[in-house]
Parts: structure tokens; C-alpha cells; sequence
């Protein structure tokens, strides 16, 4: 059987498994209220390696071209990602609808709710690109005008308010402004990181594991490369004497989680230091790395960043002038943010972000389906696409992402999945190739670098294909 067939045939297989899984949990009572206290990826992740020898049973036992290509697309993988994408959205969210976000003496900063398409934002809080007629149709309205801050590197002008609850939705706050400031106008939406759980993890003194061997840097060149994250735990021995420059942008009145962003920096310039030799590899050696933290804690899971902290971030970034800008998050499409990244790449930095993990049928996450924007996608060590991967026409490459050895906010170092652990390399590899290649060119060359895989050319499902170190 031709290599894509078994594939696909594999993927379809264990999309029916998994989704069979996910309906049983729902079935039963006990089942379900387990699925509320654990992460999905995490319940799944032991019974799906169990089902990987039936898979591979019933892939030897298959014909040659018994299945062509459009039988397996439309009678198999398409009917089976509709049906694991409305079981999914049975799983409860572990979000309240409601949720105060309190600071460390218990008062209450923001209030994260859910809003319209499901997706959450800061309660009553909207965002307006000023213009010169902008502030004088607000003052008509009955908002409350929170801050106006004017960004001097991205050059735009962003006044944040709040509006009574008769207000809050975009078709009332359009009935009541101009037309021409409307797609001038959004909510401060939330933003999440994406990553699964952790998969394993070892104390600090210990050495990391991997039967890999040692891998080479994308380049040893002194340049910078920038990202936004969580905070970072700058402690951590991975960072000794690494060049780090941190900026908070959720004020220091609030604890800063730091694992998601932890794991990233550990990729791009952390070194494993437990007494074997450098088992943890830097993608960038010699790399000044600029980092804006603005995630502030939800729960124990996830984490989440504000529109308007995103806009921070990417201002003091260009500001910095990075070449590069990594952001593993993902979020809805905001017009905001769709002009702020326009204009990021407009000033000559590239914008490199994590597709997202909602799985194979969910629509298009942003920043990483807007355009000029690299998106990536995560595959494991056998090239196989990572499961809960979103998938799309905006997907330019993928790279590794399933078990990624990387460090741990809390000290050590362990294992991490996600689209999250698969955006630095690509970011870290065009950073090199800025350095010695015309901006225009530098595409053209991670093109010619990846290896194809799935069906020939660009797919939905791999991009151009996967980039590796070399």
C-alpha cells in the first residue's frame, strides 16, 4: 500500500476510535463528570497508544489501492471529523461563564466572560482605532473611556471603553456609530497559549532522557528573536547565562504563570544542564531573546491574554525591532488584531504562530490563519500530523510538536505537546535565514527546505511540508 494511503487509513481509524471514545464518555454519567476535572488530550492519550497495534493490524491487512484518495477524503476522513468535531463540543468547557480575575490582594482586575460564537473577552470592554471623528461619536454614547494610548511603533492610536450591557454587542454599538468606524471596532477578546498537558517530567537534579541524539542549533549567528507568552522563569539552569529580556504586560500586581512560556524559551535558547551533556539543545545558541509576558492564570489549565496586551506586546516588540515574533496562542479573529499584524509585517518583521489544537475539523484560529502570517502546524517523530492539530489552507509548515523535550517553570525538565512546541523551530529558522537571505527570498528558501509530505504540494493538512533542524 502506497505510503500516503496507509497514512490517511491510519488517521481515519484512529479518528473513529477516538470519537467512539468521546461519545461513550459522554454516554455515561461517571464518564462525563471525569472529562470536567481532566483535560481531553490527557484521557485519551493513554487509550489512543493502546489502539495503535489494531491500527497497524489493519493497516497490513488492507489491499493495495484498494481505497483511492477521493474515497478515503470524502467516505471516510470527512465524516469522521464532523462527527469528532460535535462530539468535542459536547465536552464541557472548564471555563465558568462568568469568571473574576483577581489580583494578589484578592481584588478583582478584570472579569473574563464567555461571548458571542463561544469565544470569551473582558466584560463590556470594546476597543476603537482612533481617527479624527472617533472620540466625538463616543462622547454621544454612554461608554466609559477606560484609556487612549497612542502606539508609537506600530503608529496607531487605541482608545479601550466600556459600555453599558444595552450596548454590549457589535450590532447595537453599530447601529449607534458611523459606518465608517466599523471595522475600526472589536471586543477586547481573550487569547489562549497551545499546548497539551505535560507528559512527563523529572526534578531539576535529574537528567533528561531521550534516546535522540544530539541535535545542531538552526544557526550559532548573534541576532534577536522575539515572542509572545507567558512569563518566563528566568531561574531556571536552562537560561543560565542566556540573553533574556523580559517585559510584563499585566502588571506586577498579578501572578504571572510561567510554565507555557517557560517551554517555548526553553526551544529557542534553553540548554539542558543534567550531568549527561547538553540533552536539551538550543535552536538558538547566540540569540538575544525578547519576550512579553501576557498571560495572566485562569485555573490550573489554561491561561489568558487580552486584545489590548496583545497590542502592547507586538508595539514594544517592533519597537525592539526583532526580526521575529513567535506567538504559540491562539484566539478569535478580531479586526483589531487583523490591522495591528498588518501592520507588524508592514514595518519588516515576520509573524510566525501556532495553528491551534481544536482538533482536525475546527474553523481557522488567529493570528495564524490571517495572511502574511506563517502558521504551524505539530507532527511526532514518525511525521505523523499531530491529532488534535487545526488544519487549513493557511498552514505553511509543520515541524515537531508531539513529546518535545523542553524545561519546566518548576524546575527540571520534561516533555510537551502542541502546535505551541512546534512554532519555535520555524521561528527560530527563518531568524537565520534573515540573517544571510533578502527578506523577500527568505520564504522562497523555507519552501525549498521542507519535506513534503501527505499529498504533493501544499496541503491542508502539512503546509509545504515539514522543516527540520539541520
Amino acid at each position: 500500500m502506497k505510503p500516503f494511503y496507509r497514512r490517511h487509513l491510519r488517521l481515519g481509524c484512529l479518528r473513529i476510535a477516538c470519537s467512539s471514545l468521546v461519545l461513550a464518555c459522554l454516554c455515561q454519567p461517571v464518564a462525563a463528570q471525569l472529562l470536567e476535572r481532566l483535560p481531553v488530550d490527557t484521557t485519551l492519550d493513554g487509550v489512543t497508544r493502546e489502539l495503535d497495534d489494531t491500527v497497524r493490524q489493519v493497516q497490513e491487512s488492507v489491499q493495495k489501492d484498494l481505497l483511492a484518495e477521493s474515497v478515503l477524503r470524502d467516505a471516510l476522513i470527512q465524516p469522521v471529523d464532523a462527527a469528532l468535531a460535535k462530539t468535542t463540543a459536547l465536552v464541557p468547557d472548564l471555563l465558568t461563564a462568568v469568571l473574576p480575575i483577581v489580583d494578589r490582594r484578592g481584588a478583582t482586575v478584570l472579569v473574563d466572560v464567555k461571548v458571542e460564537d463561544g469565544w470569551r473577552a473582558v466584560e463590556r470592554e470594546w476597543l476603537l482605532l482612533l481617527d479624527p471623528t472617533a472620540l466625538a461619536e463616543l462622547a454621544k454614547l454612554d461608554v466609559e473611556i477606560i484609556e487612549q494610548t497612542q502606539f508609537a511603533g506600530l503608529g496607531l492610536q487605541l482608545v479601550r471603553f466600556r459600555v453599558p450591557a444595552a450596548l454590549d454587542s457589535r450590532a447595537a454599538l453599530r447601529q449607534r456609530l458611523p459606518a465608517s468606524l466599523h471595522p475600526q471596532l472589536d471586543r477586547n477578546h481573550i487569547y489562549s497559549p497551545q499546548t497539551a498537558a505535560p507528559q512527563s517530567s523529572q526534578p531539576a537534579s535529574s537528567p533528561i532522557s531521550s534516546t535522540l541524539p544530539p541535535q545542531a542549533p538552526a544557526c550559532v549567528d548573534d541576532l534577536s528573536i522575539g515572542m509572545i507568552d507567558t512569563a518566563i522563569n528566568s531561574t531556571h539552569p536552562a537560561f543560565a547565562g542566556v540573553k533574556i529580556r523580559q517585559q510584563d504586560f499585566i502588571g506586577a500586581d498579578i501572578e504571572s504563570p510561567k510554565a507555557h512560556g517557560t517551554a517555548v524559551a526553553g526551544l529557542l535558547v534553553g540548554t539542558g544542564t543534567g550531568g549527561k551533556g547538553d540533552e536539551l539543545q538550543p535552536l538558538l545558541p547566540g540569540a538575544t531573546l525578547y519576550a512579553a509576558s501576557v498571560f495572566y492564570p485562569r485555573n490550573d489549565y489554561t491561561q489568558g491574554a487580552t486584545m489590548m496586551n496583545l497590542v502592547r506586546a507586538l508595539n514594544w516588540l517592533i519597537e525592539q525591532k526583532v526580526p521575529v515574533i513567535n506567538m504559540s496562542l491562539t484566539g478569535p479573529d478580531n479586526s483589531i488584531l487583523a490591522q495591528v499584524i498588518e501592520r507588524v509585517i508592514e514595518s519588516g518583521s515576520l509573524v510566525v504562530a501556532a495553528v491551534g489544537n481544536e482538533g482536525p475539523a475546527a474553523p481557522p484560529l488567529y493570528p495564524a490563519a490571517y495572511q502574511g502570517v506563517i502558521a504551524v502546524t505539530a507532527v511526532d517523530q514518525q511525521q505523523r500530523p499531530y491529532r488534535w492539530a487545526n488544519r487549513g489552507e493557511h498552514i505553511a509548515f509543520a515541524a515537531l510538536g508531539v513529546s518535545v523535550i523542553t524545561a519546566r517553570s518548576a524546575g527540571g525538565y520534561g516533555r510537551e505537546s502542541g502546535t505551541s512546541m512546534a512554532a519555535p523551530l520555524v521561528s527560530a529558522l527563518l531568524a537565520c535565514e534573515l540573517a544571510t537571505t533578502p527578506a523577500q527570498a527568505v520564504m522562497a528558501q523555507l519552501i525549498k527546505r521542507a519535506q513534503d509530505l501527505g499529498v504533493p504540494g501544499r496541503d491542508p493538512i502539512f503546509g509545504h511540508g515539514q522543516l527540520q533542524r539541520p
